[in-house]
């Protein structure tokens, strides 16, 4: 059964204007992992029926069918519009056990995720996007993982809460909240999260100002600093 919120009917009808490509990321070691996906042709299968009552391993095969459309931004968000439309809210908490539960792609994605770390990163990133599609849902479980011990997903979760807060979900709150953690945050987080807000906010001035305020963190500042003067020097 499909689920009714005001945040996911903007999303769904708007997402394709909203940002560049998925596939910019800021570390180098990250975007050597997956530098693999710009070159990923082969079209990932379309998804079954929506069927009532889907069990945890159809969650796991929409995160599944989500990532292998990593290499699309639109197919990308589109997938990850739909696949929380199906699985609705209450699955976040499953939703987030399966962050590291494949390291390796199935058989039908194995020629697309040939790189170390590709399968289990794109997952993630189809993971965190579904989250933003719960919208207001899924903010105490991102804060969490963007408060917690240091993890790839970590990153993650700080950019969907800045684009969330940058859609007026609990913004305040937010970005109090992200500004008070930042500064105990390793910077490998900032630079993780700070690829791919740095490219959406070109397109999305709501967000710029959520950047903007999270650049008075002294520590944040650092790593974006760093972080742009890298790219320009084409490091």
């Amino acid at each position: 059964m499909f689920f009714a919120r005001s945040h996911q009917a903007l999303v769904c009808g708007m997402h394709k204007h909203s940002g560049p490509s998925l596939v910019s990321r800021a570390a180098r070691l990250l975007r050597r992992l997956i530098s693999h996906r710009a070159d990923l042709q082969r079209p990932a299968p379309e998804p079954q029926p929506v069927l009532a009552g889907l069990q945890c391993d159809s969650a796991n095969d929409r995160v599944n069918w989500v990532a292998a459309a990593v290499a699309d931004p639109d197919a990308f968000r589109d997938r990850a519009c739909i696949a929380a439309n199906e699985l609705g809210p209450t699955r976040i908490e499953h939703l987030a056990t399966l962050f590291h539960a494949e390291h390796s792609p199935p058989a039908e994605y194995a020629m697309q995720f040939q790189g170390l770390g590709g399968w289990m990163m794109a997952r993630q990133f189809a993971i965190f996007e579904i989250f933003y599609n719960f919208g207001g849902d899924a903010i105490p479980l991102l804060q969490r993982v963007a408060y917690g011990e240091y993890d790839w997903t970590q990153g993650n979760a700080i950019e969907i809460l800045c684009r969330l807060a940058a859609d007026g979900m609990q913004a305040e709150q937010i970005v109090a909240g992200l500004a008070a953690h930042l500064p105990a945050m390793r910077e490998e987080a900032h630079y993780y999260a700070l690829g791919p807000l740095l490219s959406y906010a070109q397109s999305n001035q709501a967000l710029m100002e959520v950047l903007s305020q999270l650049l008075s963190v002294p520590e944040f500042k650092q790593s974006h600093d760093h972080l742009v003067s890298s790219q320009s020097a084409g490091l």
